[in-house]
């Protein structure tokens, strides 16, 4: 019991209101990942980076003006040639 009030204190502490239950669940699924990432890595499996692709912006399309709302002056013009848009000006209403 005692043992256990001391977590708690430790947890309040360090700003986390959080319960002994909690932390010993945690505890036990950070050992299964752990236990299951040392049999992954024996039976052979190989951890890759992640690679980040960047998508190739193309402007004067239509999902550039439209899906992204791109109002750069190469898709305006887009959009003013396709008729999309009739004119760069914004109407006014009072």
């Amino acid at each position: 019991m005692n043992e256990i009030l001391n977590q708690r204190i430790q947890s309040v502490r360090i700003g986390k209101d959080i319960t002994h239950a909690q932390q010993v669940a945690k505890r036990h699924l950070r050992e299964d990942l752990e236990t299951e990432m040392e049999k992954f890595l024996a039976r052979g499996g190989v951890v890759k980076q992640a690679v980040n692709l960047v998508d190739e912006v193309k402007h004067g399309t239509n999902t550039q003006y439209t899906k992204r709302g791109c109002r750069c002056e190469i898709c305006v013009a887009w959009a003013l040639k396709k008729g999309v848009i009739k004119t760069t000006t914004l109407r006014v209403t009072a």
